[in-house]
């Protein structure tokens, strides 16, 4: 099947990278998942464990800022949701800039800062659309995957899919972790989902045997929520008992369909629930 849709999928990602701004080599010539992996492991997180002093703990999960030089983003409406509803953090789940440039880093940087409040990131295609994309993103958010215990019963694991693939050393980190965590609440959190309601689609996971390797290791290790962003738009399944989820964009423009918002997680008395937060 892959080689059936190969040049389709293909066409899409060129098509993609074709602005002036983005290296179109840099799809080609760029670091393998299993490198970057590698080096994160060689990385500390930039921001440490986050434990909330009372409960509930509220996190917002969104993807695709897409920051440019203009910097067109939702932050003003985020930052209001984040002083009326107690948010304690936030998580962006890869595409945090347009081109993968250094100066839409340091925007991006900037402008979580101002909001007050810890951070989490995971990196996405679009971050990677120059031949050191890579180093930027490093310099700037450091690992590309990595593991937080939030509180005694919430694990976040955050996975390097900005290629499209997960790899081989990811996926033997990954059982580690999952297999030592003994929260009740393990969350992934990554750019391409694993389901898109699209088929055949750039906008998933391609592989086929990775797609199953990760529902057969979040099934073994009672994983709560698959999270992703990649679609400008927001999905929620229920599959076997593992809430898969496809977050809003923060970038003002139109989206692939339905309204624009965040994902909303609430912990309290150990128990995890979650609401999709809209915009008016």
């Amino acid at each position: 099947m892959i080689r059936k849709y190969g040049s389709v999928v293909l066409v899409f990602i060129l098509t993609g990278l074709m602005s002036c701004q983005d290296d179109i080599s840099a799809f080609f010539v760029h670091e393998s998942v299993n490198t970057r992996v590698r080096e994160s492991f060689q990385l500390l997180p930039d921001h440490d464990n986050y434990f909330a002093d009372s409960l509930p703990l509220k996190f917002a999960v969104f993807s695709d800022i897409h920051i440019t030089r203009d910097n067109e983003n939702l932050f003003d409406r985020l930052t209001t949701d984040i002083g009326s509803r107690k948010i304690n953090f936030f998580i962006v789940a890869g595409d945090l800039t347009d081109h993968g440039l250094q100066e839409e880093y340091q925007i991006c940087l900037q402008d979580f800062a101002d909001m007050g409040i810890p951070w989490y990131v995971t990196i996405g295609n679009h971050d990677m659309y120059q031949r050191n994309g890579w180093e930027n993103w490093k310099n700037s958010f450091g690992p590309s995957c990595y593991d937080l215990t939030m509180s005694d019963a919430l694990r976040l694991i955050f996975l390097d899919t900005s290629t499209g693939t997960v790899g081989g050393e990811q996926f033997h980190w990954l059982e580690k972790v999952l297999g030592n965590a003994r929260e009740k609440y393990k969350i992934i959190v990554t750019h391409y989902p694993l389901y898109d309601d699209v088929f055949p689609s750039i906008y998933r996971l391609p592989g086929a045997e990775e797609r199953y390797k990760l529902l057969g290791l979040m099934k073994k290790y009672h994983v709560y929520a698959y999270v992703s962003g990649h679609l400008h738009t927001f999905q929620h399944k229920d599959i076997n008992g593992i809430q898969h989820f496809i977050v809003g964009s923060m970038n003002p423009h139109q989206l692939d369909k339905g309204p624009h918002g965040y994902l909303l997680f609430t912990l309290e008395n150990e128990e995890l629930t979650w609401e999709q937060i809209v915009f008016p």
